[in-house]
């Protein structure tokens, strides 16, 4: 999906376009005009998502030369705030390119359903180094059809719905997961006084990148639930030896999914609810 903006703010960094013209090809026996050169242009495809790690997939795209790829947030109207980025600037070679992630910045504010536009620009400066800064001529934006080549998307967490339930043959089941990525959603225990056992946890289950229904988690039989605590379910990413849950609070595989920025657990994709019933 392409967006073409033509706001006074953005085309004051367009450069011209290049004019191509039309040439003759002569030979002995006769003479003929070529067809006109066209010039190339960037495309983008990138469509609203549920990120996982702050990170946006782009589906394709194709730029006739070595250039960035930068999000910028919304405006509140419609339009991007230029030319600051909140997210790092991605460098892609000239060419066809497919599934890249775009790093959201450790730095930006980012909440559930944000509006932010995905940008293209070029690498006109020091090779493989984001300059654009909306008063220089480096790195501008690619530009299709006299606007920049850019698309606003939406950015959604993923998301636990959790309500107050039973505990059933030490099984629960969650009505509702969206995952941003294939991995796991864990339970945690309640530590007595209403808060969050970590890392361990008593219950584990596999979740599909989506929307899942009707999760069921078997939880560990050794432990005591009583009606009134707290369970924390929380999802968490298989991003290690696929299908084995490694996360123990020091590994490096398989840990919590995030959304934004806040400090921990402020980041974290996880929920709580009250037991109702021990049957």
């Amino acid at each position: 999906m392409k967006f073409y903006s033509k706001s006074p703010k953005l085309l004051k960094f367009m450069l011209a376009l290049a004019i191509i013209p039309a040439f003759t090809a002569c030979s002995d026996d006769d003479e003929e005009m070529d067809t006109p050169m066209e010039p190339e242009v960037a495309s983008l495809s990138v469509s609203t998502q549920v990120i996982s790690q702050n990170m946006i997939e782009v589906d394709m795209i194709d730029i006739p030369n070595d250039g960035w790829i930068v999000v910028h947030a919304d405006n509140g109207n419609n339009g991007p705030v230029v030319p600051d980025i909140i997210s790092e600037p991605k460098f892609v070679e000239a060419g066809a390119s497919q599934s890249i992630m775009v790093q959201i910045d450790a730095s930006a504010s980012i909440t559930d359903g944000d509006q932010v536009w995905v940008m293209l620009h070029e690498d006109t400066g020091t090779e493989m180094q984001y300059e654009f800064d909306g008063n220089n001529d480096l790195d501008p934006p690619f530009i299709a059809d006299g606007a920049p080549v850019m698309s606003p998307i939406d950015i959604n967490s993923a998301m636990i719905m959790s309500p107050d339930m039973d505990i059933t043959n030490n099984t629960i089941t969650i009505p509702q997961v969206t995952a941003a990525a294939d991995g796991w959603l864990v339970v945690h225990n309640d530590n007595g006084m209403g808060g969050i056992v970590l890392p361990d946890i008593i219950g584990k289950t596999m979740v599909s990148k989506g929307v899942n229904t009707n999760v069921t988690i078997e939880l560990d039989a050794s432990m005591t639930y009583s009606p009134g605590q707290l369970l924390f379910p929380m999802l968490h990413l298989d991003n290690g030896q696929i299908g084995v849950y490694e996360f123990d609070g020091n590994s490096q595989f398989d840990g919590p999914e995030i959304f934004g920025n806040d400090a921990f657990p402020g980041n974290v994709i996880f929920t709580s609810f009250t037991v109702l019933n021990v049957n």
